[in-house]
C-alpha cells in the first residue's frame, strides 16, 4: 500500500506533493516556512520551522510565560530583514518597547491592536488579507470555533505567520489549526549559588507539539529562553529609558493602508478609530 501511495504521489504537481506524508513521518518542507530561531524546535516543526499560509495554536498557561521570547527570532527576521509588518493583537499585556528592541525587532515594523473580544479575531482576519504583513498574533481567552475556521481560511491564503494564543484549557477543544502547541514555564533551579543574571539566562519553556502533520513528539522539548537580554541592561552599561509615545490610531477600515504605508498612511486615515494600534 505504501508502495503504491508513493507511486501516486510521485504523479501529482509539486505544489500537491509537498501536502502529502505518512504518518508516521513529519510532512515535507514547505517553501513558506520561517525558521524559528531554536535549531531543536525546528527539528519537530514540519518544514523546519514556522509555516506561513498556516493557523498555529500555542496554548499557554496564561499571557506572557514566555510566548513572546519564543516567536522573537523569527520576529526579527520578519521585521528587521524583510521589512514586513508585525501585529500584535490583544496582548493581555502592554508591549514593552526596550525587551522588543533587545530582541532584535524594528519597532518601526510592530504594530500594537487594541481590539475588544469580539473584535480581536476580526482585526487579525482582516489583518491577514493584506500584503506587507509578516506575522500576525492574537491572544484570546475564548475564542468560537466559527472565528477559528476563519482564521486558518484567512492564513491559507497567506504568505504570513499566524499565531493564535489562548489557554492551555483548549486542549481538548478540536481545531482546524494544523500545528499546535501546549507551553508552559519552565522556572530556572533553586540554586543559591547563583546570582540573579545567572537565574534568568536559565528560564526555558516547554514545549508540548501535541499537533503537527506528522506523528506526535515522544516527548515535551525544553527551549531554553534566556531573560537577561531583554530586561537586564548589559554589565557596565547604564539602561536606556524608553520614549513614550504613540506610533498610530488605526480606524481598522483602513488596515490596508497601514500595512502599505506605516506611520504616515495610517495618521491619515485614523478619522474616528474603532480600533487603537501603537507601539
Amino acid at each position: 500500500m505504501a508502495a503504491a501511495l508513493q507511486l501516486a504521489a510521485a504523479h501529482l504537481p509539486p505544489r500537491l506533493q509537498s501536502r502529502i506524508w505518512q504518518g508516521d513521518q513529519l510532512a515535507h518542507a514547505s517553501e513558506r516556512t520561517v525558521p524559528s530561531g531554536h535549531a531543536a524546535l525546528d527539528a519537530f516543526l514540519p518544514g523546519a520551522g514556522w509555516p506561513a499560509g498556516s493557523l498555529t495554536e500555542l496554548l499557554v498557561e496564561q499571557g506572557g510565560i514566555g510566548e513572546m521570547r519564543l516567536v522573537a527570532p523569527a520576529l526579527r527576521s520578519l521585521t528587521a530583514t524583510a521589512g514586513r509588518h508585525v501585529l500584535l493583537v490583544a496582548p493581555p499585556w502592554q508591549p514593552y518597547a526596550c525587551a522588543l528592541k533587545a530582541w532584535g525587532l524594528a519597532l518601526d515594523r510592530v504594530v500594537w491592536v487594541r481590539a475588544g473580544e469580539n473584535d480581536a479575531p476580526w482585526v487579525a482576519e482582516q489583518a491577514l488579507r493584506q500584503g506587507g504583513i509578516g506575522a500576525v498574533l492574537l491572544w484570546q481567552a475564548r475564542v468560537r470555533a466559527d472565528a477559528v475556521r476563519r482564521l486558518q481560511v484567512a492564513a491559507q491564503d497567506s504568505h504570513a505567520l499566524a499565531f493564535l494564543i489562548r489557554p492551555v484549557a483548549a486542549r481538548s477543544q478540536s481545531s482546524p489549526a494544523p500545528l499546535r502547541m501546549a507551553c508552559m514555564p519552565v522556572p530556572p533551579p533553586a540554586d543559591a549559588g547563583i546570582n540573579r543574571r545567572q537565574w534568568m539566562q536559565l528560564s526555558a519553556v516547554s514545549v508540548d507539539i501535541f499537533k503537527r502533520r506528522g506523528p506526535p513528539p515522544a516527548q515535551p522539548l525544553i527551549v531554553m529562553l534566556p531573560l537577561q537580554d531583554a530586561v537586564l541592561p548589559l554589565a557596565g552599561q547604564a539602561s536606556a529609558v524608553p520614549r513614550p509615545g504613540i506610533n498610530h490610531v488605526v480606524d481598522r477600515r483602513h488596515l490596508a493602508a497601514l500595512a502599505a504605508g506605516g506611520r504616515e498612511a495610517a495618521a491619515a486615515a485614523a478619522a474616528g478609530p474603532a480600533v487603537s494600534a501603537s507601539i
